[in-house]
């Protein structure tokens, strides 16, 4: 179905940067038959919940209906502002958002890279992970909130030999950004690069079916 197909006409909305808010999108002030994706406006700032993690609507596409989010968590001038919560295309799999009127939405993430966040308890060796950005360069806080360990930042596909021994993951997020990386990941040189990714967001696609009355069993 395609992202205009309205079963029954609307008054577009409009929040702050955000305009023609219109089907299968709605504000929370919408009438419910107007879009099954239900979109705050809170201090003229357009926001979407997934998973009951607030993240601001960047763009809506309604000619390759998708829409573009950035974590809320990410302050615009602060390069050492990170995410709070984990997000990555592998949580899309199984991931079901709203069934409303016999019609159900989902998203599917769109060309999207991984951001991974590493802490480790000691310093890692540069010479053997050159794809690794040590963010204690930059910030003398950083996503864990633990200041004991060293924390790092990677750029595209894990493998073994990403994490090091009595190292952890402690996020994951996505960006659309399109960086050129090559063989495993992308040789990040400052934090202003990675900073761009997540201020950037990442692509979600707006899938819609209609399945009448075997929906749940779909």
């Amino acid at each position: 179905m395609h992202i205009d197909d309205n079963p029954k006409p609307c008054v577009p909305s409009s929040c702050g940067d955000i305009s023609n808010i219109s089907y299968p999108f709605r504000l929370k002030t919408d009438p419910t038959h107007c879009g099954g994706y239900e979109l705050s406006c809170e201090n003229n700032t357009t926001s979407l919940y997934l998973n009951s993690q607030k993240y601001l609507v960047q763009v809506i596409n309604y000619h390759n209906s998708t829409i573009r989010l950035t974590d809320a968590a990410i302050q615009n001038g602060d390069s050492c502002s990170f995410p709070i919560h984990s997000l990555s295309a592998s949580d899309f799999i199984d991931f079901g958002y709203t069934y409303h009127n016999k019609i159900y939405y989902t998203f599917r993430p769109v060309k999207t890279w991984p951001i991974t966040f590493i802490s480790c308890p000691y310093p890692v060796n540069n010479s053997q992970h050159s794809l690794l950005l040590d963010t204690s360069q930059y910030c003398s806080v950083g996503f864990n909130e633990s200041n004991s360990r060293h924390k790092y930042i990677k750029f595209g596909p894990l493998n073994g030999s990403s994490i090091m021994d009595m190292c952890r993951i402690d996020l994951m997020v996505m960006t659309s950004l399109n960086l050129t990386y090559k063989n495993e990941g992308l040789v990040l040189s400052n934090l202003s690069q990675v900073h761009s990714c997540l201020i950037y967001g990442f692509e979600l696609s707006v899938l819609i079916s209609q399945c009448g009355e075997y929906c749940q069993e779909c």
